[in-house]
C-alpha cells in the first residue's frame, strides 16, 4: 500500500535535501532495514517538543541538515 500525500512540499523538500556524505559499511547493517526521515519534517518535530534541551538538539540537527550530514 502506498499512501501519497496532500501537501505537495514534502515532495519537494525531500528532493531538496543533500544525501548523507558518511557512508556506513554494509556488512555492519545486514539485517537491519533502513530508517528513512524527512530532515526538515524531523527538524520542525524536535524544535516543537517540550522537552528543555529541544533548542539545543534542533540546533545540532539544523547544523547536520546544512553540513550534509544528516543520516536518515
Amino acid at each position: 500500500m502506498v499512501t501519497v500525500p496532500v501537501d505537495r512540499t514534502l515532495w519537494q523538500t525531500a528532493a531538496a535535501a543533500p544525501q548523507p556524505t558518511v557512508r556506513v559499511d554494509p556488512a555492519a547493517v545486514d539485517a537491519v532495514p533502513p530508517a528513512r526521515v524527512d530532515p526538515i519534517i524531523a527538524l520542525h518535530d524536535v524544535l516543537a517538543s517540550p522537552g528543555p534541551d529541544a533548542a539545543e538538539a534542533g540546533e545540532h540537527l539544523r547544523r547536520a541538515i546544512l553540513d550534509g550530514t544528516w543520516r536518515g
